[in-house]
């Protein structure tokens, strides 16, 4: 089955099918053997470093980090819950807001 077919057919799927499996294949992308991440990480690691040092980004603070990743856990829990709730429609659009 070549990925065409493959997402016409998870666009028929109800929102909620459609979300786990949007989980499952972005997780999927995530997944390193712990030798591949022994080998990317100190290379990604060094970029950011230089990163810094040229002043190419600005650092961000933990405690900012941990808000943020919060509110985006909050923001994914309630999107969840209303699509179980199937309150959210496949015709809207919800916008989240994930600053903090």
């Amino acid at each position: 089955m070549d990925p065409g077919t493959i997402e016409h057919e998870a666009l028929g799927f109800p929102p909620e099918d459609q979300a786990k499996l949007a989980q499952k294949l972005l997780l999927s992308l995530d997944s390193l053997s712990e030798d591949e991440s022994d080998q990317v990480w100190p290379v990604e690691a060094d970029r950011r470093t230089r990163e810094l040092d040229r002043g190419d980004v600005q650092p961000i603070a933990a405690e900012e980090v941990r808000k943020k990743a919060r509110n985006l856990l909050r923001l994914s829990i309630s999107f969840t819950r209303r699509l179980k709730e199937s309150t959210l429609k496949p015709s809207h659009t919800t916008r989240l807001n994930v600053r903090g």
